[in-house]
């Protein structure tokens, strides 16, 4: 036998709190109850579609299921020009977490990663 509210005639409508709505913890409520917050991507990577090591750190990040940002200096100029102003020489360039690791090293990705 299914159970029948107790509900009926009451108008249902948010329930309103009394703690502050710009508090952290009525933010991060109002950000679950909208779906979440948006993750971004704390990884960002400068390749080219030639570069072998880009490939690796890439399926690296994948196998590992790390969200990052990929931009592709073959295909755009302002990724050529955020590289630049990075200090970026070889590729590929890494920015975790905002640290930049300057070549693709498994040790020194999971050191930064994980800081």
């Amino acid at each position: 036998m299914a159970r029948r509210s107790n509900n009926r005639g009451k108008a249902s409508g948010p329930k309103k709190s009394n703690q502050n709505p710009n508090s952290n913890s009525a933010k991060a409520r109002n950000q679950h109850k909208q779906g979440g917050a948006k993750k971004s991507a704390n990884v960002e990577i400068y390749t080219a579609s030639f570069c072998p090591h880009c490939q690796d750190a890439k399926m690296y990040m994948q196998v590992n299921k790390i969200k990052f940002t990929e931009y592709n200096l073959e295909k755009s100029k302002g990724a050529e020009k955020k590289f630049l102003s990075l200090g970026g020489k070889k590729i590929p360039l890494l920015v975790v977490k905002g640290k930049i690791l300057r070549s693709w090293n498994q040790e020194a990705f999971e050191k930064a990663y994980k800081s």
